[in-house]
């Protein structure tokens, strides 16, 4: 059933721009889009881009389209595609108009929950280390490897500690699916190691068009489908465009992650910020 709530005065969003509304603890960016002098239409998205997490009204872009203010990824604020990425589309929600007041309809809207079960989890070839979510019931001991749920797909961390007495304001930066099998290392010694290939040809690219990033290391992730590339030096669009040329020459999907940024929380990707993707 549709639960529509108002979120503000039209007024309040004058023609072309946009503002965010938390509702919830879910932040909803709304744009007022106006086309050829037309009464313009409100669309309303989450507020964070399904790669990396970022803010989307921070963005650039005209009518229903928006680019990734970190890596000019676009989408259609209408549509919700992602024009480079059509496998990683933006959440959407409904909004009308009565009596001049915005409505949203909330009942698509997740409110956040308190996360009582808590583990300190690292995981990745970077040592990240972070809070995870577990089923209520789960119970897990120092050095035990768990499979995870990331904003990059899933990964295989190792329990530091649990979270003791966890503060209501901590996010996870994903969920343990469950324990690490023998069978999980079966699976992992089957895997077609790609990384050293994916490197080289990489690094083959950089060089060739003398960009100013250096590229450190290489991972593949449990889940069978990504390949990370870390990198040092400033985010650049070029490295997205050499993704894009990456993923034509792999069944795997290539992304690029800075060295000095830990993974967003997967409540903001999918599949890649691992808002997990909708």
């Amino acid at each position: 059933m549709t639960n529509w709530i108002p979120l503000g005065d039209a007024s309040e969003i004058s023609p072309g721009n946009r503002k965010v509304y938390s509702i919830k603890g879910t932040e909803i960016a709304v744009f007022h889009v106006v086309d050829n002098d037309q009464p313009g239409e409100f669309y309303a998205i989450h507020d964070c881009c399904p790669h990396q997490g970022a803010s989307l009204v921070e963005g650039d872009g005209t009518g229903t389209e928006i680019a990734c203010p970190l890596h000019d990824w676009t989408f259609d604020v209408a549509s919700g595609e992602c024009h480079d990425f059509p496998e990683f589309p933006l959440t959407r929600y409904d909004v009308k108009l009565e009596s001049g007041v915005i409505l949203i309809d909330a009942s698509a809207i997740e409110e956040q929950g308190t996360y009582k079960n808590l583990f300190l989890v690292r995981y990745g070839v970077m040592g990240w280390i972070d809070h995870f979510s577990a089923e209520e019931d789960a119970a897990y001991t120092h050095r035990d490897r768990i499979i995870l749920k990331t904003s990059r797909g899933e990964e295989v961390g190792e329990i530091l500690s649990s979270a003791v007495s966890p503060e209501n304001s901590i996010t996870p930066a994903g969920s343990i699916l469950r324990e690490f099998t023998p069978a999980d290392q079966q699976t992992l010694s089957r895997q077609e190691d790609v990384t050293a290939h994916v490197f080289q040809d990489c690094q083959n690219l950089i060089q060739e068009r003398g960009m100013p990033t250096e590229i450190i290391d290489c991972e593949q992730l449990f889940d069978q489908q990504t390949v990370v590339l870390y990198y040092l030096g400033s985010r650049m669009p070029a490295l997205e465009i050499l993704a894009q040329e990456l993923n034509a020459n792999y069944a795997w999907r290539i992304v690029f992650h800075p060295v000095d940024e830990a993974p967003e929380p997967s409540g903001c990707s999918s599949g890649g910020c691992g808002c997990d993707q909708k």
